[in-house]
C-alpha cells in the first residue's frame, strides 16, 4: 500500500513538473500576446459608434499581436496602423467618455509599447521639415481652402497663446497619431533633454513658454538639424537672421546649434515679430516665412485673423495647426495614446574660452567621454574649440566647472591641441593636402598665413589634427553618412537591412507613371513616402519622373498595390455615394451590414473612404 502511494506521489510530482514546464514554454512562446480587456462595461454610457470603433480597434490589435507572434513585422505594422486609425477618429467627447473605463489606459499603453518594438532605435528618422511637408499634403487632401474658422472650432484663451481646435488642427493631431506616430514619439522622448534649458530662457525673455513646442516642429529638438534651405539648429536659423541676433559661425563652429544661445535669439526674434503684428499666430507665421508676406495678406484681406489669410505660403498655412497639434498632444500624451518616458534633462555649466583646445583633452579633465562633450557642445563642428574666436562658450557637465579650471591651468600650450608638420611633396596641391587631413584649404591658409593657394615642394605646412584621430574620423564619417543618407549606394545597404528585419517582405519594382507622386505610390503599397525615398536614394524634395523604376519592399501578403476599382453599376447591385463626414461605420449601420462584409463587397483593404467614392452595399 505504501509502495503504491509512493508511486502515485512520484507520478503526481512528475505530472506537476511537466505541467509547470509546459506552462513556462507556453508563456515564453506567447509572451508577446497580451490579453485584451473585455468590451465597454454596461455601466458606461457610450454611443454605438464608439462601441464599434473600440471593438474594431481591439480586433486590429489582436491581429497585430498574431502577426508579431508569427515574426511578420510588416503585417503587424499594417494592423497597428489600422488600430491607430480607429483611435485617431475618436471625438473629444469619446476620449472623455473613455477616461471612465479603467481598462482603456492599459489597453492603449500595451498597444503603444508593442508598436514601438517594431522600429529599431537606429532606424532612419524623418526630418522635421519633411514631417511638416507631409502634414501640408495630408491636410490639403481634405481641406483645399485655408478658411476653417467656424463650425467645430474650440478656443482656449486662458494662456498667452490661444489654443484653437478646429478641423485643420484635428487633422494634424490625427497625422501624429497615425502616419507620424513614430517620429512624434521620438520628439516627445527627446523633449525631456531640453525642456529645463529652453523654458526658463523663454520666460526670462518675456515670451510664452509654450513656444518651446515651436522648436519641436522646427527641428524635432535636433541641435545639429540642417534644412534644405540651409537653416541650422534647434530653431532653424538661416545665416543672415542668425548673425543679426549675434549667432556666429565659420568652418570650426556654428552658434546656431548652441541650444542656449539660439533659444535666446529665437525668443528675441519672436518677441520682435509679436510687437510687429500684435498676435502670436501671425508672429509664428512670420517666423516661418517672410514677415512681409504676412503683412501683404493682412492688407489684402483686411483682417488679422490668421485663419482667414488665404494667400500665405502652403507650408505656413499648416504651420500653426501643426504647432497647436504638438502642444495639445504633448501636454496630455496619454489621452492621445502616447506613453513615452522622456530623456533625462541635460544639465551643464558654462565657461568662456578663447583658444583652441582639443575636446579629448577637455573630456579627460572633467572625467567624461569625448562623445558626451560633443553632445553638450553641438556648436563645435570639429574636434577642437574654434581657434581665433574670443570668448567662445564651452559647456561642461554640471558640477565640473571648478575641476576643469584647476586642471586646465596646469596644461602646457603644446598639449592643448595636436599638429602635424607636413612636408610638401612634388605634385601636391593645397586641396589634396586638405583632403588627406580631413580639413579645408581656408584653414590651412589661415594657420600658415598663406594669401593664395600656391605652395612649393620641400616646404612645410602646419596642419591641425585631432588627438583622438580614430574616434574623430569615425564619428565624422558617421555624421557625414547621416547627412547624405539618401545617396543610392548607402541606401542599397539600408534596403537589405530593412528586409532582414522584416520577415515576409518582398522586393517590388514599380515603374513611375505620368502624374504619379511618391505619396500616392506609398499609399498604394501601404508604406510611407519617407521609406520609398530611403530605399531609392532620393533626397527629400527630389522629383520622380515617368518610367523611373522605384524599389519598394512590401509585405508578401499584400501582393499588388491597391488599385482604383472601376465597378460596373449593373441593375442587380446597389451603390452608395460617400458624402463628407461619412465613415464605413455609418454606412454599415445604415444598410445593416458588418464592416468586413462591406470591405469584401468592395475589395477594400482598409476602412478609409473619401467623399465621392462609390460603395457597393448589396449584390442584388
Amino acid at each position: 500500500m505504501k509502495r503504491l502511494l509512493k508511486i502515485a506521489l512520484i507520478a503526481g510530482s512528475i505530472g506537476l513538473l511537466a505541467s509547470c514546464q509546459f506552462n513556462q514554454i507556453r508563456r515564453a512562446h506567447y509572451s508577446q500576446v497580451r490579453p485584451l480587456p473585455q468590451s465597454l462595461p454596461d455601466s458606461l454610457w457610450a454611443s454605438e459608434n464608439l462601441v464599434n470603433r473600440m471593438d474594431s480597434l481591439k480586433s486590429y490589435y489582436r491581429d497585430a499581436q498574431r502577426k508579431l507572434s508569427e515574426q511578420d513585422t510588416m503585417g503587424a505594422q499594417i494592423y497597428f496602423d489600422q488600430a491607430y486609425e480607429q483611435l485617431s477618429e475618436l471625438s473629444d467627447e469619446d476620449r472623455n467618455t473613455l477616461t471612465y473605463w479603467t481598462e482603456y489606459d492599459t489597453l492603449i499603453r500595451n498597444m503603444d509599447q508593442q508598436y514601438q518594438q517594431l522600429y529599431p532605435a537606429n532606424q532612419a528618422e524623418q526630418e522635421a521639415e519633411e514631417v511638416r511637408e507631409d502634414i501640408a499634403k495630408f491636410e490639403e487632401l481634405s481641406f483645399p481652402d485655408s478658411v476653417l474658422y467656424g463650425e467645430g472650432t474650440v478656443i482656449d484663451s486662458s494662456g498667452p497663446i490661444p489654443i484653437t481646435i478646429n478641423n485643420k488642427v484635428r487633422l494634424a493631431i490625427k497625422y501624429f497619431q497615425t502616419k507620424g506616430r513614430r517620429i512624434f514619439t521620438k520628439w516627445l522622448k527627446r523633449s525631456g533633454r531640453y525642456e529645463t534649458l529652453i523654458k526658463p530662457i523663454l520666460k526670462e525673455e518675456g515670451v510664452p513658454e509654450d513656444l518651446f513646442y515651436l522648436a519641436m516642429i522646427e527641428s524635432g529638438f535636433q541641435p545639429r538639424a540642417r534644412s534644405y534651405a540651409r537653416a541650422v539648429g534647434i530653431w532653424q536659423f538661416i545665416s543672415s537672421t542668425g548673425r543679426h541676433y549675434g549667432l556666429r559661425h565659420n568652418w570650426w563652429f556654428d552658434e546656431r546649434s548652441d541650444v542656449i544661445k539660439s533659444t535666446r535669439a529665437a525668443a528675441k526674434h519672436l518677441k520682435s515679430l509679436f510687437n510687429r503684428f500684435g498676435d502670436w499666430y501671425l508672429a509664428m507665421a512670420g517666423y516661418n516665412c517672410n514677415p512681409r508676406k504676412v503683412e501683404y495678406n493682412i492688407r489684402r484681406y483686411h483682417t488679422r485673423n490668421f485663419w482667414k489669410l488665404r494667400r500665405l505660403p502652403r507650408q505656413t498655412k499648416n504651420y500653426i495647426p501643426t504647432f497647436l497639434a504638438a502642444i495639445i498632444i504633448s501636454k496630455k500624451p496619454n489621452k492621445f495614446g502616447f506613453y513615452v518616458e522622456k530623456d533625462p534633462p541635460i544639465q551643464v555649466d558654462s565657461i568662456n574660452i578663447s583658444e583652441a583646445v582639443d575636446l579629448n583633452v577637455i573630456a579627460k579633465l572633467v572625467d567624461t567621454t569625448y562623445s558626451y562633450i560633443r553632445e553638450i557642445n553641438p556648436a563645435v563642428l570639429r574636434w577642437v574649440t574654434p581657434p581665433g574666436i574670443k570668448d567662445f562658450t564651452l559647456y561642461l557637465p554640471k558640477g565640473k566647472k571648478d575641476r576643469f579650471i584647476a586642471g586646465y591651468a596646469k596644461i602646457p600650450d603644446n598639449k592643448k591641441r595636436s599638429w602635424v608638420r607636413h612636408r610638401i611633396r612634388s605634385g601636391e596641391t593645397l586641396s589634396t593636402i586638405a583632403r588627406k587631413y580631413h580639413t579645408s584649404m581656408s584653414v590651412i591658409r589661415s594657420i600658415n598665413k598663406l594669401r593664395g593657394s600656391f605652395i612649393r615642394a620641400g616646404h612645410y605646412l602646419l596642419i591641425p589634427v585631432p588627438q583622438n584621430k580614430a574616434y574623430y574620423y569615425a564619428s565624422r564619417n558617421s555624421r557625414r553618412s547621416s547627412a547624405h543618407r539618401r545617396s543610392s549606394r548607402r541606401h542599397s545597404s539600408r534596403r537589405r537591412s530593412y528586409a532582414s528585419h522584416a520577415p515576409g517582405a518582398k522586393r517590388v519594382v514599380y515603374q513611375v507613371k505620368p502624374g504619379d507622386t511618391i505619396g500616392e505610390i506609398a499609399e498604394k503599397y501601404h508604406t510611407r513616402a519617407s521609406k520609398i525615398r530611403a530605399w531609392n536614394g532620393l533626397r527629400y524634395g527630389e522629383f520622380i519622373y515617368p518610367k523611373q523604376n522605384l524599389v519598394i519592399w512590401v509585405n508578401k501578403q499584400i501582393g499588388s498595390p491597391t488599385k482604383d476599382i472601376v465597378r460596373a453599376q449593373d441593375d442587380k447591385a446597389t451603390y452608395y455615394t460617400v458624402k463628407t463626414g461619412d465613415t464605413l461605420w455609418d454606412i454599415s449601420k445604415k444598410y445593416g451590414l458588418t464592416i468586413e462584409k462591406l470591405k469584401r463587397l468592395n475589395n477594400m483593404r482598409s476602412v478609409r473612404i473619401r467623399p465621392g467614392d462609390k460603395i457597393k452595399v448589396s449584390e442584388n
